[in-house]
C-alpha cells in the first residue's frame, strides 16, 4: 500500500518554512478529501500541531505527539520553576525527546515573545524534516506535509505589524479608560 498515495504526494503543492501563500487547510482537505480513505482522513484531521491526549494508532503522528508533548512539559517546567513552583502537576503525558531541553532553554531565554515563538516553530519544522526522512510516498508523508503547513500557518499569524497593532488598541482602550475615569 506504500503506492497508495502516490498521485495525491506529488500533486501536493511545494511547501518551504519561508513561503508565505500556503493553501489553507480547507483547501487542503477539500483537494484531497476524496483520495484518502476513510480511515487516513480521520487519522490526518486529527495531526495537529498540539498533541493528542490519546495515543494515536499511527506511528508517525504519535512520534510528532511525543516530540510535541516533551517540548511542552519541557517549557511548563521552565516557566513554573520561574514563578518558584513545582510545574511537574501541570505536565501532561510522559516522555522524553532528545535536543528538548535545548530548545525549550533557547526560547525561554529569548529576548521577545515573537523570537521564543520563532525559534520554537523552526524547532518543529526541523523535527517534521527529520520525521519525513524515508518517506516519499506513502501516508506519514501526508501527515508530515499537514503538520508543516500548519507550522507555516502558525508562523504566518504572528508577526511584528499585528503585534504592534494589538498592543496599541490595548494601550488605547486602557489609557481611554483611564482617563474616563479620572473625569469622573
Amino acid at each position: 500500500m506504500a503506492n497508495h498515495y502516490y498521485y495525491l504526494i506529488a500533486s501536493l503543492p511545494t511547501l518551504s518554512y519561508d513561503m508565505e501563500n500556503p493553501v489553507s487547510e480547507e483547501e487542503f482537505f477539500g483537494e484531497y478529501e476524496s483520495v484518502l480513505t476513510e480511515k487516513d482522513y480521520k487519522i490526518l484531521k486529527s495531526a495537529k500541531l498540539i498533541p493528542l491526549e490519546e495515543k494515536s494508532e499511527n506511528v508517525t503522528l504519535e512520534k510528532w505527539n511525543n516530540w510535541e508533548r516533551s517540548l511542552r512539559n519541557e517549557l511548563v517546567r521552565m516557566r513554573a520553576g520561574k514563578k518558584g513552583i513545582d510545574g511537574e502537576k501541570y505536565v501532561a503525558g510522559e516522555g522524553f525527546e532528545a535536543g528538548i531541553p535545548e530548545i525549550a532553554r533557547e526560547a525561554f531565554q529569548a529576548p521577545s515573545p515573537l523570537d521564543a515563538e520563532s525559534i520554537l516553530n523552526k524547532a518543529r519544522w526541523d523535527c517534521l524534516e527529520t520525521l519525513e526522512s524515508g518517506h516519499y510516498f506513502d501516508f506519514a508523508k501526508i501527515i508530515i506535509y499537514f503538520l508543516k503547513l500548519q507550522v507555516v500557518q502558525r508562523k504566518l499569524q504572528i508577526s511584528k505589524e499585528k503585534g504592534k497593532t494589538a498592543f496599541s488598541e490595548i494601550y488605547a482602550a486602557i489609557h481611554d479608560k483611564n482617563s474616563a475615569q479620572k473625569n469622573s
